[in-house]
């Protein structure tokens, strides 16, 4: 009892200094637990205080749990020892020793029975924990039967806190097996329960939460940020930390889709200020990774590159913080970590000279930390020989000749173990300079791509060019001439020749500005690609007055083909928009252009229609071109009668 009335004053004197960067409610908490005048009335403090767990700095519940277990066995009173049971588990948890956790609270749910007033609270904390710790560790099938089980018990006592709390904690294991719909199913209920005024504040705050996460993996951004927005404040409010910063991972997801990359870097700042409260320095590395690799996937490269650089300064310390808040460290894994990350973000913003100068710094950290580790190593065994040497020493003083006997075996063992680490280093650090050479190697052929890639873009432009300069020219040439012959005696075969010549050269320049239209671009989206054959329709209204042509969009991704399946995609729409007007005998075309998660395009009329089964082979290369064309482009192409009349052409994306 003395060494844990020491402890208890140890702590009452350090507490003013233990997370007082946290929230309101968890200081309140710490400072009852100091404030306490009785060790029964400490445990209930500490038990308060271990409630919220999620927002506590790990290093605090460090500090208190061998207090809450000391304090529980000295107490008698039966319902402290099973909370205090909880509370330790918890602590568990938050290592994410879920086995563990299971181990301390499994006793405890059969010693405080459902249908005994004074343990119901209990059993139902316990049980919904054990439900939460298995689903951690990914057991959804074992946490799902005690969500489950728990549900009628909770409707039967009118326990609308537990019943909230357990339906969202089922709609997160939906979450986790990406049943999204059916998370949402249990979701909502958690929130109908919760009451609109909010009766169970801790059960709106993660089912606001959960919903914005279920609608985002939906693609539903508008109804995501909703719940976010709604589920935030409360989350502040409660005051727990986990909830916040789930929270503002999700909105900064949110925000990055709809690229509001200020409102999005705004939320993951605070993510990472929110989460340094709750972990220790190890895990603040991660979020600088992931505050790079935001900025570099948003655009903002050069802050990922500063990041980067801020977190490579070195200093006289191996790993510290100035005043300044500037991170100083010598560490090579840390060095090593960031480096490689540098590397990326030089490539990628094309700066190749420093991006050389990285990975060659990249190389030395890595032989550095390969040093430091070996060094280490050998080091170790070095002590650990002369320890053994040394105890040899003093045997042999006892023993005479069996000792030097075990001098003798011992050392050749040693021996042989120093060489048989050797052996093992060497080939680790030749598999490492092989590894190196085949990183430069692949580098060397990455830049060997992307100079090939880089010349057929030139060349392509240069052929578009020609064509443009050239036989555009000729062309054009050949329809202004031939709108200058006039042959007042001449008889009708001659008439409609010069006719036919004329409308021919208009079809030259008009393919060929289609295929110079295609081949200046490396790649074309389904925006413009309707765009173009807008301008085709607008020229064919004027030969087919009686037809009404629409075209509608309906693109929410606006996919990006190559220049030589938009080129296809463009003259199966030409020739399924020929053939309607030509043999269909309707008065309405309508194309639709649709780009989701797929794209797709349809040309349907509301003429005669027929049947594609029933099309002789001789019936002209219309229809055939089409099908090649498709097929080459990795889509599918249909001919669909639609009802009362008409006909439907449809071609679909099959790879993106």
């Amino acid at each position: 009892m003395r060494k844990l009335h020491l402890l208890l004053l140890l702590l009452m004197i350090s507490c003013p200094f233990i997370g007082l960067t946290q929230t309101v409610l968890a200081d309140s908490l710490r400072h009852s637990v100091y404030a306490a005048k009785t060790q029964e009335d400490r445990l209930v403090a500490l038990i308060d205080m271990f409630e919220e767990y999620h927002s506590i700095n790990r290093d605090t519940l460090d500090t208190y749990g061998p207090v809450v277990k000391e304090l529980a066995a000295a107490s008698k009173n039966k319902r402290l020892k099973s909370l205090a049971e909880l509370a330790y588990a918890n602590w568990y948890y938050r290592w994410g020793w879920s086995d563990s956790s299971l181990a301390f609270i499994e006793p405890e749910i059969a010693r405080n029975p459902v249908d005994d007033p004074a343990t119901r609270d209990i059993y139902f904390k316990l049980d919904r924990a054990k439900a939460m710790y298995l689903g951690s560790k990914s057991r959804f099938a074992e946490a799902l039967d005690v969500l489950y089980g728990i549900l009628p018990k909770a409707e039967q006592y009118n326990d609308t806190l537990t019943i909230g709390l357990t339906c969202n904690t089922i709609g997160s294991i939906a979450i986790a097996r990406q049943q999204l719909n059916e998370a949402l199913k249990w979701i909502n209920r958690a929130i109908v329960v919760a009451g609109n005024k909010g009766r169970h504040l801790q059960v709106l705050a993660p089912a606001y939460i959960n919903a914005g996460y279920a609608y985002a993996s939906l693609g539903k951004m508008d109804s995501a940020s909703y719940f976010i927005e709604m589920g935030l404040p409360i989350c502040r409010q409660i005051q727990n930390l986990n909830y916040v910063a789930t929270a503002l991972r999700i909105q900064t997801n949110i925000y990055t889709a709809t690229k509001q990359y200020k409102l999005a870097e705004k939320a993951l700042l605070e993510m990472i200020s929110t989460r340094a409260k709750l972990t220790s320095a190890n895990f603040i590395v991660e979020d600088n990774l992931q505050l790079a690799d935001f900025y570099a996937n948003s655009g903002q490269i050069d802050k990922a590159i500063e990041i980067c650089k801020n977190n490579l300064k070195k200093g006289n310390i191996e790993s510290t913080t100035n005043e300044s808040n500037e991170v100083v460290s010598n560490d090579p894994k840390l060095r090593v970590t960031f480096l490689e990350k540098l590397a990326g973000y030089y490539k990628q913003a094309g700066r190749l000279d420093e991006y050389r100068l990285s990975l060659e710094e990249l190389v030395s950290a890595k032989d550095s930390l390969y040093a430091a580790n070996s060094a280490e190593a050998i080091a170790e065994l070095q002590t650990k020989y002369d320890v053994q040497k040394k105890e040899n020493t003093i045997l042999q003083q006892k023993y005479d000749l069996q000792q030097k006997n075990f001098l003798f075996y011992g050392s050749i063992i040693l021996t042989g173990l120093l060489a048989v680490i050797a052996i093992a280093l060497f080939r680790k650090y030749r598999k490492r300079q092989k590894a190196k050479v085949q990183l430069m190697m692949e580098e060397e052929r990455n830049q060997a791509e992307e100079a090939i890639k880089k010349a057929e873009e030139k060349e392509r432009v240069r052929i578009a060019s020609d064509l443009h300069d050239n036989l555009g020219a000729y062309a054009a040439s050949m329809a202004s001439n031939l709108s200058y012959i006039h042959l007042p005696d001449a008889d009708e075969r001659t008439n409609n020749a010069l006719m036919q010549l004329a409308n021919n050269s208009n079809a030259i320049i008009s393919q060929l500005n289609d295929t110079i239209w295609v081949l200046k671009k490396d790649e074309l989206s389904l925006t413009a690609i309707s765009d173009r054959i807008k301008n085709f329709i607008s020229r064919l209204r004027k030969s087919y007055p009686a037809v009404n042509i629409d075209v509608q969009e309906n693109i929410t991704i606006d996919h990006k083909l190559p220049s030589s399946q938009a080129f296809h995609l463009y003259r199966i729409m030409q020739e399924a928009v020929n053939n309607a007007l030509k043999h269909s005998s309707g008065e309405n075309i309508l194309i639709n252009i649709a780009g989701g998660n797929k794209w797709e395009v349809t040309i349907a009329d509301d003429g005669k229609g027929f049947n594609i089964n029933e099309v002789k082979p001789n019936a002209g290369n219309g229809l055939s071109n089409m099908m090649v064309r498709s097929s080459e482009a990795g889509w599918s192409v249909s001919w669909e009668r639609s009802f009362p009349r008409g006909m439907v052409v449809k071609i679909t994306s099959t790879t993106n």
